[in-house]
């Protein structure tokens, strides 16, 4: 978790991050402390709602 905090304040962190932005980085935190979602769950989410949407 330190080695993310100190990538986040370099500005070494973009490439993972999924969104751009502090909203990139806070699931990036999330995921490294194992605080929030995984990125299997959040992805799995993300197409149930699209193709919720599309029927």
């Amino acid at each position: 978790g330190f080695e993310v905090m100190r990538a986040l304040r370099k500005g070494q962190a973009r490439p993972w991050c999924l969104q751009p932005g502090i909203r990139g980085e806070v699931r990036l935190v999330e995921r490294a402390f194992g605080i929030g979602p995984s990125a299997l769950t959040e992805a799995m989410g993300m197409l149930n709602h699209h193709f919720a949407a599309a029927a």
